[in-house]
């Protein structure tokens, strides 16, 4: 089974082009590369909008992923609005509440999908994450979120935007009593990493807008070459990369 993450988009209106990039034309590019590889599923961790959650740039988005032809998954991220969003790509059975969570079965393994929208989770969804990773009832083992889970070396990230420490803590309580270990995929940071936890491991993926330079404390670009993951699993084995799209 192959799966590609893509995250971070940041998509505005037509006429956006946050720090001299053609966004619109990016995620494009992202799709046609998405149609050649023809992954078995896409899944889209968040920070679909610039800024803030917009109807019109999330109906752009699907109108481009459903040309594709390809199962989907989508998250919401700190710049989207979980409601909004689950109402344009029609998952509102998915929502809890404010949140948007859920499990999917692919070939017979279970893949969690998690909001940490604002930086946490609710108590609610914390319960629910620990009792899949603690059911006997097939495996689970990789979970997909917008935010890491961890601290992850990118200091402009690390000190602004983390997911807050009492949630990390609670995750990593969570993640160490799973039936397995457990394999993250996150985005948010706009740099690619690959994190090894006690409980697992932790894979933040490239966004297709902008990369962030991880060696300074403040906001700088480190380039603004679009990329993604592809995830593949196989039995018990797990492979990934991460591609950028170079012209």
């Amino acid at each position: 089974m192959r799966i590609i993450q893509i995250t971070d988009q940041h998509v505005g209106k037509e006429e956006d082009q946050p720090h001299g990039v053609d966004v619109r034309h990016n995620f494009q590019r992202l799709c046609r590369r998405i149609a050649v590889l023809r992954p078995d599923h896409l899944v889209i961790t968040g920070d679909l909008c610039l800024e803030n959650g917009d109807s019109e740039v999330y109906r752009w988005i699907k109108e481009e992923v459903d040309q594709l032809d390809i199962p989907y998954e989508v998250l919401s991220g700190n710049h989207d609005n979980p409601c909004l969003l689950a109402d344009v790509f029609g998952v509102t059975a998915d929502m809890k509440g404010q949140e948007l969570y859920y499990c999917r079965t692919w070939e017979g393994e279970r893949f969690l999908f998690l909001d940490t929208t604002p930086g946490s989770l609710s108590s609610r969804q914390l319960d629910w994450v620990e009792s899949h990773l603690r059911s006997g009832e097939g495996r689970c083992r990789v979970l997909f979120m917008h935010h890491p889970p961890v601290i992850a070396g990118v200091p402009h990230m690390d000190s602004k935007y983390p997911l807050q420490a009492r949630y990390r803590e609670a995750l990593e309580l969570i993640f160490a009593k799973a039936r397995e270990p457990v394999r993250v995929f996150c985005g948010h940071y706009h740099h690619a990493r690959t994190i090894e936890e006690s409980y697992g491991t932790v894979f933040i993926s490239p966004s297709s807008y902008v990369q962030i330079n991880p060696y300074v404390e403040h906001f700088q670009p480190e380039h603004t070459t679009p990329g993604f993951r592809v995830i593949e699993v196989q039995g018990d084995q797990l492979r990934t990369s991460v591609h950028f799209m170079v012209d």
